[in-house]
């Protein structure tokens, strides 16, 4: 009597429908951040370059109302170039594959704040960082992830100044890492919606970001079976807690 495979069971099934739907969703997604990413950026592009050829050889026959209207028009398009590449972080975030290695997150920590610190280069900064922080994950990502909370707190720093502290430690199979900063902090009841994408405590002109860093943050750590949690009181600042899977323990010495 030849072989045959087993039927498949309704629950089989089930799950290879699932399955099917997720594909065909992450495909969507990557077709609309192909589609960002192109048709957006191009006219962008446009909008970018002429209104600098008019700021850098046309400035002298516009009036100081018309350099102003200049200088909008290209901090509008640096603000929505911005919002593009955010969106195809996040579409990224969601379905890349990941390749998951022991990463060293004190060194991720230590590239990311020097990272923030450049482009915040008018906020004096006081940190410190716990060496030893490891987990499990995609190093790029995980540095993405680091590199938005800590954007984040120098953003929302008081009086042009900030302390960031990074540590943690290992419980069991879970890597527990906190940044705490001295920033402006909020009220714990906007802790539900903080990490929605495009919300936002302060408006962009007054100093806030896109609202979508601590999203894709949250949408890194999820992709990784982890936890991302803030605590925070206005005046105080804020602590993000972050749960990642541990690396297995060294064998002790002989």
């Amino acid at each position: 009597m030849s072989d045959s495979a087993p039927p498949t069971t309704p629950a089989g099934e089930g799950l290879a429908e699932v399955e099917r739907a997720l594909q065909s969703l992450r495909l969507q997604q990557q077709v609309l951040a192909t589609g960002i990413s192109h048709d957006l950026r191009a006219p962008l592009r446009a909008i970018s370059a002429y209104s600098a050829i008019l700021a850098d050889q046309h400035a002298q026959g516009l009036s100081e109302e018309g350099r102003g209207y200049v200088r909008r028009i290209r901090e509008a398009a640096a603000r929505m170039d911005r919002l593009i590449e955010g969106l195809l972080q996040l579409s990224h975030a969601s379905r890349a594959q990941l390749a998951r290695q022991q990463v060293d997150l004190s060194l991720l920590a230590e590239w990311s704040l020097a990272e923030a610190q450049d482009a915040h280069p008018a906020v004096a900064v006081e940190a410190s960082v716990q060496p030893g922080l490891e987990a499990v994950g995609d190093e790029r990502q995980l540095k993405q992830l680091f590199g938005h909370l800590l954007d984040n707190a120098l953003r929302y720093a008081r009086d042009g100044q900030v302390r960031i502290e990074i540590s943690g430690a290992r419980e069991g199979d879970v890597s527990r890492v906190s940044v705490r900063d001295s920033g402006h902090g909020f009220e714990m009841r906007y802790a539900a919606r903080i990490f929605e994408p495009f919300h936002r405590l302060r408006a962009t002109e007054d100093g806030g970001g896109d609202g979508l860093g601590l999203a894709i943050a949250h949408e890194i750590v999820q992709r990784h079976g982890g936890r991302l949690w803030v605590e925070s009181e206005p005046g105080r600042g804020s602590t993000f807690h972050v749960e990642l899977p541990a690396p297995p323990p060294r064998e002790a010495a002989a």
